[in-house]
């Protein structure tokens, strides 16, 4: 959601958006910190 609503900022028309991966960083044998690779599909506006 986070990925999607920043690019939504300075995007406009979003089309898809596809989670590529996941993953998670561990500090003290604990989760800390998750992450994920989004890819973003949106339209091109011509002049």
């Amino acid at each position: 959601q986070n990925a999607v609503k920043s690019a939504g900022m300075s995007l406009r028309d979003l089309r898809i958006a596809e989670v590529v991966t996941l993953d998670m960083k561990m500090e003290n044998d604990r989760p800390a910190v998750f992450r994920s690779r989004v890819k973003l599909s949106f339209k091109v506006l011509a002049e």
